[in-house]
């Protein structure tokens, strides 16, 4: 039983106690505590919300330029905005009131200005209600000066499997695609260098200094391989009935252009194997005249992909035997080469042992690159792909293909690459 005479006591105890008191300052201290929380929590979430801002400007942008020649300035705007939106986090969604956005057609650039705010939670006990965020971003489209050589491998394995049918589709694939993405008559240029162990050309070019004529052969030999007769080729005859042009006497084989007044760095005229080896057709924006040059092909002859790579270079080079090509130092001009083929190096003027080919194929892969031109390679099912993944610029641009129809979605890709828009900020 309690006594009343401890009361007193109890009293002075009690007001000596200071464990309410921590008890006091803990729920003071409180407040604040969850303030600096909610900040950190909060902050994390905005810095969330300008990483999703910038993606979907960066993407809005891009798919703005692609799309900038087809709509109007208002239909642009509409769709900056709905995509912007629809790539933000959803309680970032009803805060979004639109983007700025500035075209300028003659520029040819699109910039947008976009800001979001992000309602606080915790954070709020400190008094703001929302954060900030904002983005910039800016494309431009058509800007790029684009020249294209397909090189194409026509040998008579790429009858088999359906090649040469899809290689043709997908070439005329690609050269819709190109002709779609230019603005201006000459911003984009194709060139088609068919190949097998030789190339062929326009024979109206045979009184050009780059030719060489006087190349020899045996004909009329008896069932030994005696007794034979030799033929001269002359102009004449070549310019009647050829136009095929031989591999470079060693080592001006793996290079493109410079003098000819020396014999050996002269192109040598020959005799076509097959006469149904399509032409060289130079550097052109002529779409129609493309599309009727790949019907020409003709799949005959064995394979020499060294003398490929070297024309292509030619038709991308200002020196003869092509002139069409502008100067690398052309503002904004980007040079590309396709080269395809579905067989190993098998013969070229000098040797059909494989492996010197193929040495002779590297170091032209070689040339090319060094010349500035970002060099794609596909291998059709058959052929080197050590060689050709090592010809490429970089390791992505060499395709394996392993059925011909494969061949139309990866020149598309490849066209879709080339023409894209550039993002700058």
């Amino acid at each position: 039983m309690m006594k009343f005479g401890s009361l007193p006591a109890m009293i002075r105890r009690f007001r000596r106690d200071q464990h309410g008191n921590v008890l006091m300052m803990f729920g003071l201290a409180l407040v604040p505590m969850m303030g600096v929380v909610g900040v950190a929590i909060d902050y994390s979430r905005a810095s969330n919300a300008r990483q999703a801002l910038n993606a979907a400007i960066d993407s809005a942008a891009l798919m703005a330029a692609r799309d900038a020649q087809k709509l109007t300035d208002g239909e642009i705007r509409a769709r900056i905005d709905a995509w912007i939106k629809d790539n933000l986090p959803s309680d970032v969604k009803s805060e979004f009131t639109g983007a700025t956005v500035t075209i300028d057609r003659t520029a040819r650039t699109i910039k947008i200005a976009a800001e979001a705010k992000v309602p606080t939670t915790i954070s709020r006990v400190l008094g703001p209600t929302e954060l900030p965020v904002s983005s910039v971003s800016q494309s431009t489209w058509g800007t790029n000066k684009i020249e294209l050589a397909l090189v194409l491998d026509n040998t008579g394995s790429m009858a088999n499997s359906k090649k040469m049918e899809a290689l043709k589709q997908a070439s005329k694939d690609l050269i819709k695609i190109m002709q779609e993405a230019a603005l201006d008559a000459d911003q984009i240029k194709i060139s088609i260098v068919p190949f097998n162990t030789q190339v062929r050309v326009d024979r109206g070019l045979k009184d050009e200094a780059w030719i060489r004529y006087g190349m020899t052969r045996k004909i009329n030999c008896d069932r030994y391989g005696n007794n034979c007769t030799t033929e001269t080729l002359t102009k004449s005859v070549w310019a009647q009935s050829h136009g095929c042009i031989a591999d470079r006497d060693q080592n001006y084989d793996v290079t493109d252009a410079g003098s000819y007044a020396a014999n050996a760095q002269q192109y040598p005229a020959t005799w076509c194997s097959q006469s149904s080896l399509a032409e060289i057709k130079p550097l052109t924006s002529n779409w129609s005249a493309l599309n009727a040059h790949i019907d020409t092909m003709t799949p005959v002859g064995n394979t020499n992909v060294t003398i490929g790579a070297v024309w292509g270079w030619a038709t991308l080079s200002t020196e003869a035997p092509f002139t069409q090509a502008k100067p690398p130092t052309e503002p904004q001009l980007k040079k590309y080469m396709i080269l395809l083929t579905d067989g190993d190096n098998t013969e070229n003027r000098f040797t059909t042992n494989g492996s010197e080919i193929d040495a002779r194929t590297s170091l032209a892969c070689t040339g090319v690159k060094n010349a500035g031109i970002s060099l794609y390679t596909i291998r059709v099912i058959d052929g080197d792909a050590t060689l050709l993944k090592n010809c490429a610029t970089r390791p992505d641009m060499y395709y394996d293909v392993k059925n011909a129809s494969e061949l139309s979605p990866i020149f598309k890709a490849i066209a879709s690459e080339i023409s894209a828009v550039r993002l700058t900020q």
